[in-house]
């Protein structure tokens, strides 16, 4: 069996985005035992749903779909019954990890507005409709389905756009303003700033993955080269920033700090 470089490429990328979501995810969820503290619940939660269900489930089906497609459908009468289940409670954890990323922003820079709290509704909305359970009695497989359609897949942006667009905006704003004034106040520490640079980074490049997504092909398991690299080293990207932001290890907290210990605030 050959193994190309792209599928070597995409499944390193599969693994380290997977690894990395763990390792956020618990890093967290140990944050939130300690401090009780409700957006860290909510981001984790967003983690664990991308992490410990979409991904291995993707990765699992981008390799049944390569290597054996009768079983994914791509040949034959179609899709296995517990393919499409597995492919639907991926898709749809996705969806659910997207939107808890929503709230979390909401809840972290828009407590309390009626605003906010409507345009998560709306972001939810865009969301679901690209869920694959719209494909849920499609004689096609599932992992492939939503790329079925361009209106689906304008959907897909669209709610990932709101999303993390949003979660950038806020980030990166919130970034500007406390970079300006950790000159003057030392009790804001270097790391929790920098985290909202990285955050906001990290959903520009989800943004980006999302329109990689716009070209491609219905119905077809290896899709268009360049597209597909953009996605994969936006993903990737998205996975490292997550990481630095949430759960850094001690030699980036001593290069943002400059050397200097942990501040009241902590990371």
């Amino acid at each position: 069996m050959e193994i190309s470089t792209r599928e070597i490429f995409e499944a390193l990328v599969g693994i380290t985005f997977t690894v990395l979501m763990w390792w956020v995810t618990f890093s967290i969820f140990r944050r939130y035992r300690d401090t009780k503290y409700l957006p860290a619940l909510l981001v984790a939660s967003g983690f664990f749903a991308l992490g410990f269900i979409f991904a291995p489930i993707l990765t699992m089906g981008r390799a049944i779909m390569q290597e054996w497609p009768e079983i994914a459908g791509l040949v034959g009468p179609g899709a296995a019954t517990w393919y499409r289940i597995s492919s639907i409670i991926g898709g749809n954890a996705f969806v659910i990890g997207l939107l808890l990323f929503a709230i979390f922003t909401r809840q972290v820079f828009r407590p309390g507005s009626a605003a906010s709290l409507f345009y998560v509704i709306f972001v939810g909305i865009f969301l679901m409709g690209s869920s694959d359970l719209v494909f849920m009695f499609e004689d096609k497989p599932i992992m492939i389905t939503w790329a079925a359609r361009l209106e689906i897949r304008i959907v897909y942006v669209v709610g990932n756009t709101l999303a993390f667009g949003w979660l950038a905006y806020e980030s990166l704003s919130r970034w500007i303003v406390y970079r300006k004034r950790l000159e003057e106040e030392k009790e804001l520490d270097p790391l929790v700033v920098n985290r909202f640079l990285l955050w906001g980074l990290a959903g520009i490049s989800y943004v980006i993955a999302a329109f990689a997504t716009l070209p491609f092909v219905p119905y077809e398991a290896i899709q268009p080269f360049f597209p597909t690299l953009v996605l994969n080293i936006c993903i990737l990207a998205f996975a490292i920033l997550s990481y630095l932001s949430w759960s850094p290890p001690e030699w980036f907290k001593q290069v943002i700090r400059k050397g200097e210990p942990a501040q009241a605030g902590g990371s």
